[in-house]
């Protein structure tokens, strides 16, 4: 499995993880992050609670949604059950770097917002979102920028690698021909 497949699946099973309590008994996560008294949740409705359910419950399928879109955009859940040949090609679709684009720039929101709602309330479920949220964004922009190519730029001329730099540091040794 490569990087970008392995990306997908961890974002995928985050996403589930966090969708399928959403969906199965929106109540409960709710309850569990209110930070409200006794005497103000008397006040509390049932117009309200079957909001919070409606969301919620949207929030979890619009969380498996953009998995399952992840998963197929990447590459790692294939479109055609056609192969050609005896290997299967494991380099990414053409739009797996920006179905990664879109996923790590929600990973980074959403740990963002997690770790402020952490900030305000002080609850260890918002500081575990945010842990969790942040190793996917930083994991995701990981693959954008180190994995995912699977053809080395390689000059014809010199046999030396292309996708090196010589700033600020001359790199001797790329610019050395292949023998």
């Amino acid at each position: 499995m490569d990087a970008v497949s392995t990306y997908s699946v961890a974002s995928l099973s985050w996403l589930t993880i966090q969708a399928v309590p959403l969906i199965i008994w929106p109540s409960l996560i709710s309850t569990l992050l209110r930070i409200d008294s006794a005497s103000q949740s008397a006040h509390y409705g049932v117009t309200n609670a079957s909001l919070e359910q409606y969301f919620a419950r949207s929030l979890g399928l619009a969380q498996l949604a953009f998995a399952g879109l992840l998963l197929i955009q990447s590459g790692t859940l294939p479109l055609d059950s056609v192969v050609e040949g005896p290997e299967i090609p494991s380099s990414p679709t053409p739009t797996a770097s920006a179905a990664v684009l879109v996923t790590a720039i929600y990973h980074a929101a959403a740990a963002s917002y997690t770790y402020s709602r952490y900030h305000w309330t002080g609850q260890s479920a918002y500081l575990l979102g945010c842990l969790a949220s942040s190793a996917l964004a930083a994991s995701g922009l990981w693959v954008l920028m180190f994995a995912g190519e699977s053809k080395k730029r390689v000059s014809r001329r010199t046999g030396a690698d292309k996708s090196t730099s010589s700033w600020p540091f001359r790199n001797a040794v790329a610019d050395r021909k292949r023998r």
